[in-house]
């Protein structure tokens, strides 16, 4: 059986892509040691970290109306789209988020998983420092915004220096709602945090897209020995070209659409444009949805897990572990 680590990027709505490719991994045998996410990604890799079978996901996405996500104060149902007003202007965002952290918090805690001490991996060979830092010694690390102090956060391995709590006390559903938190479609997350450290008792946590939607050089080794096994990223777009890339903006509204996707992806485009990276990701065609569509029909599921799966079962038919370190990686 190959290891792998394994890094998903955010795509909201398309998170049934994600769960495609990885089923696809796990029934090419494939052990998934370790998960990173964003936003989607976070959701998929804290289901998967919490020892729910991929086949298992898959169904689970398949009987899920993903509409009942977009929850809104009860007192606006009659006139929903007062509610998503309220909320926008009152709240920072139209949805309460309250029907995806239960989603969660009841699929982990049927798992055994609460909070991050449940997540505590024992890996004393890691790339990390020797010993590695309890801080870090975890299955799953996902990224939230920090829009209070303007910053990145990787959690767990940031819950003790950047906000000064204890990781292992802390509710993994909770970090994940924070991650896949977008903006002005779902309200922020409130995170607990000292004010010692932090500068108040507690910071707003948003989507993690926006500062790195696909953090794939996160588990890669910053020491001199060869890496043990690889880390496989997974993104919900196609391949692109320069032709793909480039945009017309040739008006206001494409050069606003511009700006925001620049800074959205400018951080991670660097490391997917290295041939390094490229070659070890599994890109999943999901061009025909949206990240924010969550009217998907069960014949859309099926389609983007269709999709996951092709992009990962295609990729592995070329993928060859010895061959990427010995172009890449010669330590």
């Amino acid at each position: 059986m190959a290891v792998t680590d394994l890094v998903l990027e955010g795509g909201g709505a398309k998170l049934p892509g994600l769960v495609g490719a990885v089923n696809a991994l796990t029934s090419a045998d494939y052990s998934i040691h370790r998960i990173a996410g964003t936003s989607a990604g976070a959701i998929v890799g804290a289901l998967t970290t919490a020892g729910i079978p991929p086949e298992s996901l898959v169904e689970t996405v398949l009987d899920k109306d993903f509409t009942d996500f977009e929850d809104l104060n009860p007192v606006f149902d009659l006139v929903p789209w007062l509610g998503k007003i309220q909320g926008l202007l009152f709240h920072k965002g139209m949805y309460l988020g309250t029907a995806i952290h239960d989603f969660l918090d009841d699929a982990l805690a049927a798992q055994g998983i609460r909070t991050w001490g449940d997540l505590r991996l024992d890996d004393p060979d890691s790339a990390l420092p020797p010993p590695p830092p309890p801080e870090r010694q975890y299955r799953l690390v996902v990224i939230v915004s920090d829009v209070s102090r303007g910053r990145m956060l990787r959690l767990p391995w940031d819950y003790q220096s950047a906000l000064g709590v204890n990781p292992d006390s802390q509710s993994v559903a909770e970090a994940v709602c924070a991650s896949a938190a977008t903006p002005f479609f779902f309200r922020p997350r409130s995170l607990p945090a000292d004010p010692s450290v932090a500068g108040g008792d507690s910071v707003l946590g948003a989507d993690g897209g926006l500062l790195s939607n696909f953090p794939v050089g996160i588990f890669d080794r910053k020491d001199e020995k060869p890496a043990r096994w690889p880390t496989l990223g997974v993104m919900l777009s196609a391949r692109e070209t320069a032709e793909t890339q480039w945009r017309p903006n040739a008006n206001t509204y494409q050069y606003a659409v511009s700006l925001l996707s620049t800074m959205i992806n400018a951080h991670d485009r660097r490391h997917i444009d290295e041939p390094s990276v490229t070659d070890r990701t599994i890109f999943v065609d999901t061009a025909d949805h949206s990240s924010t569509d969550f009217a998907l029909t069960r014949t859309d599921k099926l389609d983007l897990i269709d999709s996951g799966d092709t992009a990962a079962m295609e990729f592995l038919s070329t993928w060859d572990w010895q061959t990427w370190k010995e172009r890449y990686d010669r330590r």
